[in-house]
């Protein structure tokens, strides 16, 4: 600070005591307003947006805050005030200093009884933000009288306030609106009482201090502010992790309990289950072996097939019942020692027979003669049967598996490899992750449960020992165990006590009451399954049969019952995944498909869907035979295409019959489109038949008046000869020339019209009468029809056309032609012999092709123009036509998108009007197969 002569220049006067007193009181006054609006603030309510829990916490979490931070301010307090006396001492007037002591001693009183009094007890917890709103008030208030005796806007003592400014944002915890208030009263304490000294000393002095302060004050009340908001925030997101960790470690708990729960069931049912598979196996056993009677071949292949699917059961429910008992630590071995290497050559001798029917070749290799080690041996050997049924399973046909013992001085190393597919690297410690597959997917190529690896990995580690996996895609996989020599390594717990009946006796009874050595042997049948390829044997009289099945399967026993209930009344051909199923049903066209859903290759959906697409098998009867039967799998298979679902397990007397109700459906949709198609023949020969009648009609008039002319010269001819005409009779000649000329116009023109006609057949007979949309020109159309139709009919009629514009139309040019040529022809005939005339006009519009046809015959009567347009009904007599003409015309108009409109009125002439949509860019409307029958 600066020398009292700084602080109060010797030449400056200095105030009377009264006025000293008088400006203290109204600095008085101004505190005790400041500090009444701070506590009406205090008083007010919470912030009514916060959640309840949130505002209590909140309102706790200030409370404590402010009070540590109250607590630390007071002893600031006691310490710094009265300490600062020293200063006054130093640099203040001494006429002032009972002032300026009396202040500091009040305040620190004020301190100390806050301190004893407030602080601790329950009446700060309910005010807190308003008894520290207060203390930081008034300690501004005593610091503004000293501001005040010590000059003013020119003292340092301002600097005070700043401090008290520092304290209340860094140790208090208020919203926003304590602190604007707080801030404001601080500052209006040193500017309020100073005003009257404006004029005096220095001016620049107090407008810079005046500067700090409201500075100051504004960016501690920010920071205070930002702190506050910053606080709630934490606070919030702690109590949304404090409730997600609530929840995760309830669900963690109810997930330790349900698996609990599930390895109890599990530990369950599979005792349950092996019960009744006892009372299947073991009768199963005594029929094949005949006790109870003699059984036929087919009836024995059967038998066979339920036995390895029931020793496929208990096989998977003692795994299930080992991965329980592991998950428990309720499973102990019986260890003795045993040498690895003469059981695995022998092992390996076993599996390769087996191995042999898939063209695999299984190679044994060692280093040592013998590799002695402390085991399970019948625990270890369902690893090392798990790895190599692995291996012969994914090496594909013609490949190798390696069987390697390594004897070091610590430990016993096996290693299995092959060549087959392999996995990438990163999956080399997932595949030891229960129900983990490399192949996740629905149409993997090789089933299985996905515990084998798992549970080879619990009973390796349960033995001290290690288990190791390598692979590359492409390139093959290796498993490589190891087990530690000695038993030191074993944990007590593992080990069972000497003399206790190993846990294997219990399914050794039960395989000692089927002959599982009959199936491939209980211990190698996931090796049996791997390599097995033959799945049904042909019948020597299945081309006999009426109709031919495709199964379409990738399970060999789903296969064999499926040919078991059908192999009567069906040739049954198989596949193995969906593309080969869907070459073979290229290939053969089986009478009926019988699908899975989950296959290798592609799935039973997408074969569904590539058969539906093929013109070949889009016909076919499809069974979906699946294991899935939620709805959803429903609704999406009958979506794709099939025709039935069921599900396993299945009943083959259902199956069958479904095939039986699906093949008559077909045989009764086959007549029905037969139907269909000669009655789609019927309408085209109609039409056919009535452009050829009327053209032959033509041709047949013309030639029989051609015959009676020919035959009129011909007698004049021979008159000739003989004597020398008369002069009538040259005069007939003249005639009879010029109408032979025009007959032979007449039968020319029909035999062109009947030729196009006998064109149009010979297409439709070679390609099936295709319907092709096409771009026409009707007018051009028009003209070519009345070039072609007026000289057939041989009648006097003058025909006027009057076409105008371009008329492109989309449609088939054979039925647009048909149209045309009836409308004109009928004009033409309707007609009179004498006066007759027809009009052919046209016009375009913006949407339209417009054609009117319209002749000065008699007209229609009223009745009939209701009628006129249906089949078989007509106003010519007998044998002059069929009555199908003008429906054919509105069919044909309809179809193409547009309309034919009638204009009759009798004795005015008839007139009929086409409009026909235009040909404009942009995809072509679909046409039906066929025309509608009306």
């Amino acid at each position: 600070m600066s020398p009292p002569e700084a602080a109060v220049p010797p030449d400056a006067a200095v105030p009377p005591d009264a006025a000293v007193l008088s400006t203290a009181a109204e600095l008085s006054t101004a505190a005790v307003l400041s500090t009444a609006a701070v506590l009406s603030t205090a008083a007010e309510p919470p912030d009514a947006a916060l959640p309840p829990e949130l505002q209590r916490r909140w309102d706790a979490f200030c409370v404590e805050g402010n009070r540590r931070g109250f607590r630390i301010l007071l002893w600031l307090g006691l310490l710094l005030y009265p300490a600062f006396g020293v200063l006054d001492w130093l640099v203040a007037d001494h006429r002032w200093l009972w002032l300026l002591w009396s202040t500091r001693i009040a305040f620190t009183a004020y301190t100390l009884a806050m301190l004893l009094l407030v602080v601790g007890r329950d009446v700060f917890a309910r005010h807190a933000a308003a008894f520290t709103a207060v203390y930081a008030t008034t300690a501004g208030g005593g610091i503004a009288v000293m501001v005040l005796v010590m000059g003013g806007f020119q003292s340092p003592y301002y600097v005070g306030l700043i401090l008290v400014m520092i304290g209340a944002g860094t140790l208090f915890l208020w919203p926003r609106r304590v602190v604007v208030r707080v801030h404001v009263a601080l500052v209006a304490a040193y500017l309020l009482p100073n005003l009257g000294e404006l004029g005096g000393g220095d001016l620049l002095t107090g407008v810079s201090n005046l500067f700090f302060l409201v500075a100051s004050a504004c960016v501690m009340g920010v920071g205070q502010v930002f702190a506050y908001r910053s606080q709630l925030e934490q606070l919030r997101t702690r109590m949304n992790l404090e409730r997600t960790q609530a929840d995760l470690q309830q669900a963690h708990d109810r997930l330790a309990e349900l698996d609990r729960f599930k390895s109890q069931f599990f530990a369950n049912i599979t005792h349950e289950l092996k019960t009744p598979l006892a009372m299947i196996l073991s009768p199963l056993e005594l029929l094949m072996d005949h006790t109870l009677g003699p059984t036929s071949e087919a009836q024995h292949a059967t038998m066979q097939s339920m036995q390895r699917s029931g020793v496929k059961l208990l096989k998977l429910i003692n795994d299930l019942l080992d991965m329980t008992k592991l998950e428990q630590a309720r499973v102990q071995l019986h260890v003795q020692d045993h040498d690895l290497v003469p059981y695995l050559r022998g092992l390996a001798g076993q599996i390769e027979v087996l191995a042999r029917r898939k063209d695999v070749t299984l190679t044994f290799e060692t280093d040592r003669d013998t590799g002695v080690v402390a085991c399970d041996l019948e625990r270890m050997e369902r690893v090392f049967v798990n790895l190599l049924a692995n291996a012969t399973k994914f090496t594909p046909i013609g490949g190798q598996v390696w069987l390697r013992v390594r004897d070091t001085a610590a430990t016993v190393e096996v290693e299995v490899q092959d060549n087959g597919p392999g996995f990438a690297p990163e999956f080399s410690e997932r595949v030891f992750e229960r129900f983990f597959q490399v192949d996740m997917a629905e149409t993997r190529a090789q089933g299985g449960t996905g515990i084998g690896l798992a549970l080879a990995k619990e009973l390796t580690t349960l033995h001290g020992g290690t288990i190791s996996a390598r692979g590359e895609r492409g390139r093959g996989a290796t498993f490589t165990v190891t087990l530690r020599k000695g038993r030191d390594h074993f944990r007590p717990e593992v080990l069972a006590p000497a003399g206790s009946l190993a846990p294997a006796v219990e399914s050794d009874l039960l395989r000692s009451a089927v002959q599982v050595t009959s199936v491939g042997g209980y211990r190698l049948l996931e090796v049996a399954e791997a390599t097995e390829r033959r799945v049904v044997e042909r019948d020597h009289d299945e081309n006999e049969r009426r109709w031919t099945v495709l199964i379409v399967e990738d399970t060999a026993d789903v296969i064999r019952v499926i040919h078991l209930a059908m192999r009567r009344e069906f040739k049954v051909m198989t596949a193995r995944d969906g593309l080969r199923g869907f070459e073979m049903a290229l290939r053969e066209r089986p009478s009926l498909i019988i699908t899975d859903l989950m296959m290798p290759g592609i799935d039973g959906l997408e074969l569904v869907r590539r058969l539906r697409a093929e013109p070949t098998t889009r016909h076919i009867p499809i069974v979906m035979l699946t294991a899935r039967g939620s709805t959803e799998d429903r609704v999406a298979g009958l979506q794709t295409g099939i025709d039935a679902y069921l599900t396993k397990p299945f009943s083959p007397r259902e199956l069958l019959s479904t095939a039986h109700r699906l093949l008559d459906i077909q045989d009764t949709q086959a007549e029905r489109l037969l139907q269909q198609r000669l009655d789609g023949l019927e309408v085209m020969a109609t039409g056919m038949a009535h452009e050829i009648n009327n053209p032959l009609n033509y041709l047949k008039n013309a030639l029989e008046r051609a015959r009676l002319d020919l035959a009129a010269v011909r007698s004049l001819t021979e008159a000739a000869r003989e004597r020398r005409l008369t002069e009538a009779e040259v005069q007939t000649l003249a005639p009879l020339d010029d109408r032979l000329a025009r007959m032979f116009l007449t039968a020319e023109s029909g035999i062109r019209r009947i030729s196009k006609t006998v064109e149009l057949m010979g297409r439709c007979s070679r390609e099936g009468f295709a319907r092709e949309l096409q771009s026409c020109d009707v007018f051009a159309m028009a003209r070519d029809t009345v070039a072609i139709v007026l000289p057939a009919t041989g009648r006097p009629v003058e025909v006027a056309v009057e076409l105008i514009g371009e008329a492109s139309v989309i449609a088939i040019p054979e039925e647009i032609g048909q149209v045309l040529s009836n409308l004109i022809q009928n004009a033409i005939e309707a007609a009179p012999e004498s006066g007759g005339k027809v009009a052919v006009r046209g016009h375009v519009t913006d949407a339209d092709v417009v054609v009117e046809v319209e002749d000065n015959g008699t007209g229609i009567p009223a009745e009939q123009k209701s009628r006129i347009f249906e089949p078989f009904f007509t106003t010519k007599g007998p044998g002059s036509g069929m009555g199908l003409g003008l429906t054919i015309v509105r069919r044909v108009v309809a179809q193409a998108g547009g309309r034919v409109d009638l204009d009759s009125e009798p004795g005015k002439g008839t007139r009929f009007t086409v409009r026909l949509p235009r040909a404009f860019d942009g995809p072509r409307p679909p046409i039906p197969d066929r025309l509608p029958r009306q």
